[in-house]
């Protein structure tokens, strides 16, 4: 196993992190597009090609981060917000009772408030996975920070560089700002967190460097659609008896692109 890649990206990371702690000027924005550049080149490694930037780099993370680091796991907040504004009162209301039970001023972070795909479904089976997986960490990191920085040297609209939490230990949290009369949140994703990600990535693919680059996948995880229709869901009910769906909840159809 060639272990050239982690020696590499362990370097860039150091690098990265005593930017991102004032070193020679740095800040957070410089140790993030550190980080992230470091990303894309592996998932240029991975699947090469054009055009493939954010599906590889949210895969990436998808099939190579370690579990305990949650790639995949859904920003409760930003969806929440997404549905607010598309006009998804019900929806988001749903999820926000289920989930975001507190105190608009109160400073949030991941692990208290986010979920997996499974759980939020299980409260709100009418949004699709493709939806939910555009507010997965791997997807935020890409559009809010990777991008966010690259094109404008700024993150996103949906996140932020400094985090308002006090937890020393916290992976991703949350900015409270108000927008437009209402309290809402930014994301932000703690240094840490993403130089555990790169290390950790790197030694996964030095263990396959010997097969790299690998087939692209037939679908890009981030680009999944399924959509699940429980017919006992209230939002349905204006549809059951037109579709001949059921109200006990047995008729369930899923629908995948």
């Amino acid at each position: 196993m060639a272990a050239w890649r982690t020696k590499w990206v362990r370097e860039k990371r150091d690098i990265a992190l005593r930017l991102g702690s004032g070193g020679c000027g740095g800040s957070y924005g410089e140790a993030a597009i550190i980080l992230c550049a470091v990303l894309n080149a592996m998932a240029a490694e991975v699947w090469s090609g054009r055009g493939l930037d954010r599906k590889r780099f949210v895969e990436l993370l998808k099939q190579f981060a370690p579990a305990n680091l949650q790639a995949t796991r859904v920003s409760v907040p930003l969806l929440i917000g997404y549905l607010r504004r598309s006009g998804k009162e019900l929806e988001a209301g749903l999820l926000r009772d289920s989930f975001m039970n507190y105190c608009n001023s109160r400073v949030l972070t991941g692990e208290e408030i986010d979920r997996s795909e499974r759980e939020i479904l299980g409260v709100c089976n009418t949004l699709s996975t493709s939806e939910l997986r555009k507010f997965s960490y791997a997807n935020l990191l890409y559009e809010e920070i990777r991008s966010g920085y690259v094109h404008q040297y700024q993150p996103g609209e949906r996140a932020d560089s400094w985090p308002m939490t006090q937890k020393s230990n916290a992976n991703i949290s949350y900015v409270n700002v108000n927008l437009v009369g209402e309290r809402d949140r930014r994301i932000h994703f703690h240094l840490r967190w993403i130089s555990e990600l790169v290390i950790h990535i790197a030694e996964e693919v030095d263990k396959i460097s010997k097969n790299i680059p690998l087939p692209q996948p037939s679908k890009w995880w981030v680009d999944v659609f399924c959509f699940r229709w429980n017919w006992s869901f209230p939002l349905n009910l204006l549809t059951i008896e037109r579709r001949g769906g059921k109200r006990d909840g047995k008729t369930t159809t899923e629908v995948y692109g």
